[in-house]
């Protein structure tokens, strides 16, 4: 076992809490990849308060604290802001943190939405541990929340609108792979013929044809510049900044992979943005095997301990779609087949970032607020939905909602995404106001499905002793009650027609048989048949028969004993309680004839081989 590397001798923990003038924390995630600020001195509260909330953030999100990811700091911050908004608008707001009151929570407490709960546990975060709030607030703070109202349905995309979504981000994807390759060869093609330069000290920047822009940007990051920093090329390149798409995914692109990666899994969206290049290939990337990859993912929400997951990304098997031709060697279609074409489109970005994540694109308009300058940077799930728009039915561009894509996808596949079956079911589909009708048409049609069943499988109908009797004197009016030809009444009475333990009024046309030939059911069948009926002569062996099922319940287990006994001991029982009578006092009538066909019925003995 590989034990954990120490920190260099002199490490420190950086400094979140910055304070020049201004109280800004600094949040560096967990992953390791960048930082915020997150600016205390905006916020519309006493200075004081500011330095109390900033502390409080600081120590939530620092090194041994609870929010180690961007986003969840986000929600502490937003959770904050909320509540100094109520603040500044009271009456009288607080300047010291001895004048906070339990009244000033009042009206989060009162809201029950999930955002207020939220505002109430991020107080709870930042103040938990400091000894200078006010006992009355603290308690007030730390009384059972409310429950947050149950928030609107959320709708997700039609099927055709989830179809053209997904239609339009693998255009721009197949665009920028087909322009960047072309861009490639372009690049091979300049080098060849003036001698191979690869290496920053041949100072390729001196060309200003559009072979030596391609150089310069793939050497450097950045096209050749003047000394005033204005970019300088040849004038058919048509402004030399245009060059960074030949080699570099703009950002629209590197979004628009990773919302069709989301219409590919079904993974939040937050998932995606934070894949690296870090995986392995479990199908050994052997000839003829489904390709398969394995890679890390993280998903805060789950806890500390869940938060960290393996998941595979896997390729459409050949049995199920042909190979990609000659002409489309690309697969656009498959969670693998996206990571490939995202390693290859972002390899040089991801270089000149100095990054392993998968998604890296070129910001133009971003080039200062980027740690290398060069607007090289990650796609993050914040910005992502606002950089691609996807196509509406109508032709219209309109921005993309990475939830509804996500519900979306659960609705389609029906199976659970980095989450339980019963978040699942609780949480995204019961609350999806797009499948509320075909959820209520599913129930629908089980619910028919079931009263057919009951229907097919319901217990033989029982003449009682009444019946018989009756039948001396009113045949016809018998025979029309239990659905029995009148001429089949006389020797279905004088049993003439019994199968075991009921008799069958029509064997030529059975369940089981095409019309015109002869039943070869199992006489067990023939207890929830249609074309059976019971008589007060057969509750004896109908009795006997019930136990018997009961005795080979000890004998088999469970589920096999229910899977080929089960519905028989049911119907039985039922006709059983429709002649009244007790199961052990009739079954001690039954006769060693009555005791043998049992014997054969349950071995076999009967049934057509």
């Amino acid at each position: 076992m590989m034990e954990a590397a120490l920190p260099n001798a002199g490490y420190a923990s950086p400094q979140n809490l910055l304070s020049d003038g201004r109280t800004i924390v600094r949040v560096y995630p967990e992953a390791g990849r960048g930082f915020k600020d997150f600016s205390f001195h905006a916020l519309k509260v006493a200075p004081e308060l500011q330095t109390l909330f900033a502390e409080g953030f600081a120590s939530a999100t620092g090194p041994s604290g609870t929010r180690r990811t961007i986003p969840s700091a986000a929600n502490l911050f937003a959770g904050i802001s909320m509540f100094v908004k109520l603040m500044a608008a009271s009456p009288r707001p607080p300047a010291r943190t001895a004048d906070l009151r339990p009244v000033h929570l009042a009206e989060l407490r009162m809201r029950h939405t999930a955002s207020a709960v939220s505002a109430l546990h991020a107080l709870r975060v930042v103040l938990r541990s400091n000894l200078e709030v006010p006992m009355p607030f603290r308690n007030a703070l730390f009384a059972p929340l409310p429950n947050a109202g149950r928030s609107t349905l959320s709708v997700s995309y039609t099927k055709a609108e989830f179809r053209s979504i997904q239609r339009a981000a693998r255009s721009d994807v197949r665009a920028a792979l087909q322009r960047i390759r072309a861009g490639e060869v372009e690049l091979s093609s300049w080098r060849q013929e003036r001698g191979q330069v690869s290496d920053a000290s041949d100072r390729p920047g001196r060309s200003s044809d559009r072979g030596g822009v391609l150089n310069h940007l793939a050497l450097f990051g950045d096209v050749p510049r003047y000394t005033s920093g204005a970019s300088r090329g040849h004038s058919s390149v048509r402004g030399a900044t245009k060059a960074f798409s030949s080699l570099f995914p703009t950002a629209s692109e590197v979004a628009a992979m990773a919302v069709l990666f989301q219409c590919l899994t079904g993974q939040n969206l937050s998932t995606i943005c934070n894949l690296t290049m870090r995986y392995s290939r479990a199908d050994g990337d052997w000839q003829g095997e489904t390709k398969v990859l394995i890679t890390r993912g993280s998903k805060p929400r789950r806890g500390p301990r869940k938060a960290e997951m393996d998941f595979s990304l896997t390729s459409i098997p050949a049995w199920i779609e042909p190979r990609p031709t000659e002409d489309e060697k690309d697969d656009y279609v498959s969670p693998f087949g996206l990571y490939m074409i995202a390693e290859e489109l972002c390899r040089r970005a991801r270089q000149l970032a100095s990054t392993d994540a998968l998604l890296v694109g070129h910001w133009n308009q971003q080039r200062a607020s980027t740690t290398n300058g060069l607007g090289f940077r990650q796609v993050t799930d914040t910005s992502c939905t606002s950089l691609w728009k996807g196509w509406t039915e109508d032709g219209k561009q309109q921005r993309v909602d990475s939830k509804r894509l996500r519900r979306t996808f659960l609705e389609l596949h029906q199976r659970p995404v980095a989450h339980t079956a019963d978040t699942l079911a609780d949480t995204y589909l019961s609350r999806d106001a797009g499948s509320l009708d075909a959820n209520q048409r599913v129930v629908q049609r089980v619910l028919e499905t079931e009263v057919e069943r009951i229907t097919s499988e319901r217990a033989a109908l029982a003449l009682t002793q009444r019946d018989v009797e009756q039948a001396a004197t009113d045949a016809n009016g018998v025979a029309q009650r239990f659905g029995i030809p009148v001429e089949k009444l006389r020797p279905l009475l004088d049993g003439r027609l019994e199968t075991v333990a009921t008799s069958c009024i029509d064997n030529r046309n059975g369940p089981i048989t095409e019309p015109g030939k002869p039943c070869t059911a199992s006489f067990l069948l023939c207890l929830g048949c249609a074309n059976a009926r019971s008589e007060p002569r057969q509750v004896p062996i109908q009795a006997l028969l019930r136990q018997r099922l009961e005795t080979l319940r000890d004998e088999l287990p469970p589920q096999r004993w229910q899977q080929l006994y089960g519905t028989a001991a049911e119907q039985l029982d039922d006709l059983l309680q429709q002649q009244r009578a007790g199961i052990a006092a009739a079954a001690s009538r039954a006769t060693d004839e009555d005791a043998a066909l049992v014997d054969a019925l349950l071995g076999g003995r009967l049934d057509l081989r």
